[in-house]
């Protein structure tokens, strides 16, 4: 079983009512399955919330890790 996990909860994070329920909460039972979902939650957060930092997915034994970098340049 795999499970996503994140290193790091910035405060968007910790608003995201579905983060939990959607993402943090679930086992899964490939790590393709997994890589998908964790891919999705670093687009979700990358698209939604403040765009202060950016997420990205990446493997880790039996998790998938999403992690963030805390200041990233403002975009031109």
């Amino acid at each position: 079983m795999y499970k996503i996990v994140m290193d790091k909860m910035c405060g968007c994070a910790k608003k995201d009512e579905t983060l939990h329920e959607k993402w943090l909460n679930k086992s899964f039972k490939t790590k393709e399955e997994a890589e998908i979902e964790a891919l999705r939650l670093a687009n979700h957060a990358n698209a939604n919330w403040c765009k202060k930092h950016r997420f990205y997915a990446y493997e880790e034994g039996d998790e998938i890790r999403i992690s963030v970098e805390m200041s990233c340049p403002k975009e031109i």
